[in-house]
């Protein structure tokens, strides 16, 4: 050996097993930052791409344009693209259906959030698309490359677009042409802003310069991109993601110095061996700074490719369930993201490893030598452990007293199962805040086709009749029809302590009433009509009680949705969650309400004006079945009950909505059901639901697997955490193990004391680390409040998972090292210098 520092080789090799320990280490801490880095990138390119299909790629509209203004727009250099185009007044197809002829620049086709779901877009002037249920309307055997009439005009029909429920509900379509030479007197223009500059400064800048009340902004997109308006309450949702982001950092560095700091302060004697022999102390950082840097160069990349695989299995999961094809999932690796997590990852190492090294470099090398630096001496207290040492004997208060000996090693042992609990209860709670805000998935998205009125939004409506929803159940291709029904306003009372603490502070939401002399809580509900269908699907939603229709029927039976929607008018925000803390067995009296917003701005408000009906709560469901926007507490009956209540027999469904067997046979089944409609002579429309709903389910499938698969990957790497500090910990005591067994100690009793030393640890750091993530799922709803108002609750759940995984992994960690201990030589082991 020709130089000190090719000690540090000698010693990585000697010293394989830790050294493979410390890079895991290193390694999961780079994985980790790393991972989320992508994944929280991932989200956002995500909602990005959801918000351009479902609203556009342009970022401001410009409805009146001039010369003037288009001169400055164009020659703008903060303008990456725009797009001209026109809109027709309204074209009558028939009586029920109008249409508007978008017609449109190349670059603003490209702006605009129209896709072609069969065909391409328009390429020439006399090409056009449009969605399919408008394309019957005009030509019932209109074909993709046939050409088509509208307006006495004949254009080429090169593609289909996706059909929009409400579009069809409102019975206004859209015709899509192609013109490069529109006259831009007149016209709209659409223009998107440069990633080179500042979006939120340019959208402002170009926003002055249009005319008032002229200029829309895409909203949704400049939220996503982080240049929305502050009071959108996407401020907090930024701020939790800083926490998060926050603690992963801190949690980065620390893993890496535990790895470090334990490798180090179990080598001090050997340190004070290279002292005593003339080494100085800037020899020995040197030592260790050399030794970072070789770990680094494996761990590093190491970490890095682990991300990478992570992240495609993502990809993977979210190809292989299909909903690939709706939205393409398009989550970049940034070369950014890895570059940030390289670099923290380093300044880790170096961090960590500087402060053992000059720890190192500044002890007596008598002090190293004879190993008393890291050991604290008790004092004598007869009486400690006892309790330990009653439950679990000799072994037990054995381990309770090394856990304490040192104090150094304690200490970190203990934080690294802190980080692991603090990292999954923030981010189960994270997770479980996140899908809180976006939409949920239920059956009203599993709705291929709905059948209703075009004049559902007047006040006569036509309702279906038996012979319709008998025909349309007959057809082949027809797997279940839901009757809907209407909602029907009631005022509810309540006792004075069902109340919610978030509802009550929101002011006018509760009122006060007395019924028979007896003081109660009124508040607004709403009553939706479930068919048997409807009702037994409900039972996947049961939280409480059960579904019965004889008992429904029979005991004034009714089924609350525990999770409601208010708006609060005082913050402008919307509340997600229970409205009245009512139980299975509870009893409402309920008036039927016809005049809904009759009283509500009255603090005190009359009851019993007319019949009162006193119901029984049968079961709580967790969310709703099916989708109906009434705010107020939600409430489900029967057919029977819900007559009763409202005092009205022979109530019709407004709507039928069907679930087909294949939805491969759109268009045939969709002919089907025409025809049972006109063979009946009514004035119904079919509203194909397929496009929508396959792209929103689509979006929260993903937003979903993002999500699972974060927690996933945090889990994860914060048992594998776990394992590696409790197994080095104990590898590194072989000697101390060896000596023990020498003076008396059994196997099996060695295995106790280690075991209780793990379950210990495991109990310590589950508590601390409890504590700790509790507070920041405090902070992380504080944050996200800002754009939903809902309860919180102490996140007992995954705590729970937390306590038990770590006990668990405390107590599967020490099993491999404990086998090795027992196949080692006694002597040898005793003799071995650590």
């Amino acid at each position: 050996m020709t130089s000190y520092k090719q000690l540090t080789g000698k010693y990585l090799k000697k010293n394989k097993k830790r050294t493979v320990l410390t890079i895991i280490g290193i390694m999961l801490a780079v994985a980790l930052i790393s991972t989320i880095g992508l994944f929280f990138k991932g989200m956002q390119d995500a909602e990005v791409q959801d918000a351009i299909n479902s609203g556009g790629a342009y970022h401001i509209a410009f409805q009146k344009t001039n010369d003037k203004l288009i001169s400055k727009i164009v020659n703008n250099p903060k303008v990456s693209r725009f797009g001209f185009y026109t809109k027709s007044k309204e074209i009558n197809i028939g009586d029920k259906v109008n249409v508007n002829i978008i017609t449109a620049t190349d670059k603003a086709l490209e702006l605009f959030p129209f896709n072609a779901k069969v065909g391409r877009l328009p390429e020439k002037q006399n090409e056009i698309v449009m969605e399919k249920w408008v394309s019957l309307h005009i030509d019932k055997n209109a074909k993709v490359g046939k050409k088509i009439k509208v307006n006495n005009k004949e254009y080429a029909l090169v593609g289909i677009l996706e059909d929009n429920a409400q579009n069809q509900i409102d019975g206004n379509g859209i015709i899509l042409s192609k013109n490069n030479n529109i006259n831009k007197e007149n016209a709209g223009l659409l223009v998107e802003i440069s990633s080179k500059t500042n979006l939120k400064t340019a959208v402002n800048e170009l926003k002055q310069l249009g005319e008032k009340n002229s200029v829309k902004e895409n909203a949704y997109l400049l939220q996503m991109l982080g240049a929305g308006d502050e009071s959108s309450g996407f401020g907090g949702l930024y701020m939790a993601l800083a926490i998060i982001i926050g603690i992963v950092l801190i949690s980065t560095i620390a893993v890496i110095y535990n790895s470090f700091q334990i490798s180090v302060v179990e080598r001090i004697k050997q340190f004070g061996l290279l002292r005593a022999i003339g080494t100085t102390p800037s020899q020995i950082r040197k030592i260790v700074r050399r030794e970072a840097t070789i770990l680094a160069a494996i761990a590093i990349p190491l970490g890095l490719i682990c991300s990478l695989i992570a992240i495609n299995g993502i990809i993977i999961a979210f190809k292989l369930i299909g909903a690939d094809s709706v939205i393409p999932i398009k989550i970049s690796i940034s070369p950014m993201v890895l570059s940030i997590s390289a670099a923290i990852g380093l300044f880790a190492i170096y961090m960590s490893a500087l402060v053992p090294a000059y720890f190192a470099g500044r002890i007596s090398p008598l002090n190293a030598i004879s190993g008393r630096t890291s050991i604290t001496k008790e004092k004598i207290k007869r009486r400690k452990n006892r309790a330990i040492q009653k439950i679990f004997g000799f072994e037990g208060a054995l381990a309770a007293k090394n856990i304490k000996r040192n104090k150094k090693r304690y200490r970190i042992t203990v934080f690294s199962i802190v980080i692991s609990v603090v990292l999954f209860v923030t981010f189960k709670s994270f997770m479980d805040m996140s899908l809180n805000i976006s939409s949920d998935l239920n059956e009203s998205k599993n709705i291929h086709f709905s059948v209703a009125g075009a004049d559902q939004y007047t006040s006569e409506k036509s309702n279906i009749d038996n012979k319709i929803e008998d025909d349309i159940k007959a057809l082949r291709s027809v797997d279940k029809v839901y009757n809907i029904y209407d909602s029907y306003f009631f005022n509810a009372a309540i006792n004075n302590s069902s109340g919610v603490k978030e509802i009550e502070n929101m002011g006018d939401v509760y009122k006060k009433t007395n019924f028979n002399g007896v003081d109660k809580t009124l508040i607004e509900s709403s009553i939706r009509i479930y068919d048997k269908n409807s009702l037994e699907v409900s039972k996947k939603y049961l939280k409480s009680g059960n579904i019965n229709i004889e008992k429904l029927n029979n005991e004034n039976g009714v089924i609350l949705v525990g999770k409601n929607r208010l708006y609060d008018q005082k913050t402008n925000k919307e509340y997600f969650g229970p409205i009245a803390n009512i139980k299975v067995g509870d009893k409402i009296d309920l008036e039927f309400n016809t005049f809904k917003q009759g009283e509500s701005n009255k603090e005190n408000a009359e009851f019993d004006k007319g019949k009162v009906n006193k119901v029984k709560v049968m079961a709580i469901l967790e969310n709703e079945p099916f989708t109906f926007t009434s705010s107020g507490l939600k409430i489900i009956t029967t057919k029977e009950m819900g007559e009763k209540l409202i005092g009205k027999k022979g109530i019709k469904p407004s709507k039928l909505n069907i679930v087909l067997k294949d939805v491969k046979s759109e268009d045939t089944s969709k002919t089907e059901i025409d025809s049972a409609i006109k063979a009946n002579a009514s004035p119904l429309m079919v509203i194909n639901n397929i496009d929508d709903n396959r792209k929103s389910k689509s979006t929260i499938l993903m937003v979903k697997i993002l999500l699972y698969g974060f927690v996933l990957v945090v889990s994860l790497i914060g048992s594998v955490n776990i394992i590696n500090t409790l197994t080095t910990n104990i590898i590194l005591r072989k000697r101390e193990f060896a000596t023990l067994k020498s003076i008396g100690l059994t196997q099996k009793g060695l295995k106790k004391m280690i075991v209780l030393e793990g379950l210990l640890y495991g109990v310590v750091g589950a508590v601390y680390g409890s504590v700790v993530g509790t507070g920041i799922s405090y902070l992380l709803f504080k944050s996200m409040g800002d754009f939903r108002e809902f309860g919180w609750m102490v996140p007992w759940q995954a705590i729970g998972i937390a306590t038990a995984a770590s006990l668990i992994i405390g107590y599967i960690s020490v099993l491999s090292p404990l086998s090795r201990i027992k196949q080692s030589n006694l002597i040898e082991s005793v003799r071995e210098d650590f």
